[in-house]
């Protein structure tokens, strides 16, 4: 290679070789031409995509203490609070009414909610990503579907017993065969109609399992569906019906004696049943309609700290009137109050001493009255 160099290329070329040999024996000393920009390199156990790196939703520790901390507040209310209202109607005779199974159907499908869906919620936004795959978070978002579905059909079926049992006793009558019929009708009404969730949602690559609805026709047409078919159409004929019981009583109570002596006066138990009733849909409907709107919007989730934020305000609403219908059975219901204390006597010839105590009182009385 010397000797084909003439005298005049070697000057020229010596420096040249001496500078390659400087850059490949140190390649930091090297800079790169103008108008390239160096790629620094990956980080050590990097994944060679950043489609697998992980998302966070930019919560601040305080916002997750104090979501921590409410929902589980909430959450030891709905499960300690509905499985009392299973137990005390399963426990106690003075409960066990066909309304009551309605009631007990209500408060499963809280505790499938409270078991099943909220502590997984918690865990992806406190840990800000999702760590059980796709099939677990399909299985999560079906049971955010599934609980306001079935609990509004059972809160329909309540309206249609009370409407019946009051307006018209000796027309129609729903027995307790009837009544497990509708309970049935109203679980699988709400597992049919929150089965196409289970197909839209899923985790992606970058673990995290979407808070909404995706931005297509298929999730459009869904939530306008599931909106009218799950929420709008059973409220307003719940509306309707207790709107009729509401004229109903009202009527009764305005009118004269000799109106009152031919026709039957709803007892003020029934009364305050429906008073109960009443606070609970108003309750489930106030609270699950940010839900339903939201899934309506179905809002792009390019921020993930707004999307966070909003999911949690929404799950939150939704899942306080979880934890907030045991209060009421207790609160309106005296037979309930009754049946806890029965439940939660520590010993049943106690129970049965108290018992046995007030019928032989009012057994008196009733004597001496009578004398």
């Amino acid at each position: 290679f010397a000797r084909s160099m003439d005298n005049s290329s070697g000057p020229v070329l010596l420096p040249t070789l001496l500078l390659l040999l400087q850059n490949v024996s140190s390649p930091k000393a090297s800079t790169p031409r103008a108008g390239y920009e160096m790629a620094e390199p990956p980080p050590p156990g990097a994944g060679s995509s950043r489609n697998h790196s992980l998302v966070e939703y930019g919560l601040r520790p305080g916002e997750i203490a104090a979501a921590s901390v409410v929902w589980g507040a909430l959450w030891l209310i709905s499960v300690l609070g509905n499985f009392l209202v299973c137990l005390v109607i399963h426990r106690s005779r003075r409960t066990q009414s066909t309304t009551n199974y309605f009631v007990v159907s209500m408060a499963c499908a809280d505790l499938v909610s409270s078991v099943g869906s909220a502590p997984l919620l918690l865990l992806q936004l406190s840990s800000g990503r999702w760590m059980l795959g796709s099939g677990v978070c399909r299985l999560v978002r079906y049971i955010q579907y599934l609980t306001p579905g079935v609990q509004i059909y059972v809160l329909f079926s309540i309206g249609v017993d009370r409407f019946y049992t009051i307006v018209y006793p000796l027309s129609f009558k729903v027995s307790r065969g009837k009544a497990k019929k509708m309970i049935l009708a109203s679980w699988l009404c709400g597992a049919l109609f929150a089965s196409p969730a289970c197909f839209l949602y899923g985790s992606n690559s970058d673990h995290h399992c979407n808070f909404f609805l995706p931005d297509s026709w298929q999730a459009a047409a869904y939530s306008i569906i599931h909106l009218l078919v799950v929420f709008l159409i059973p409220s307003l004929l719940i509306i309707l019906f207790y709107q009729k019981i509401i004229k109903y009583i009202w009527r009764i109570g305005t009118d004269g004696m000799t109106v009152r002596r031919t026709t039957n006066i709803v007892p003020r138990t029934k009364v305050k049943t429906i008073k109960m009733f009443l606070m609970l849909n108003l309750m489930f409907l106030l609270s699950w309609l940010p839900f339903f709107m939201v899934q309506l919007w179905h809002p792009q989730e390019t921020d993930y700290r707004k999307s966070s934020l909003l999911f949690l305000a929404v799950t939150w609403i939704s899942f306080s009137s979880s934890a907030s219908k045991p209060t009421l059975y207790s609160i309106y219901n005296a037979n309930f109050r009754r049946g806890m204390k029965e439940t939660f006597c520590m010993s049943a010839m106690k129970c049965y001493r108290s018992n046995a105590y007030t019928i032989t009182t009012s057994s008196r009385i009733a004597k001496k009255n009578h004398v």
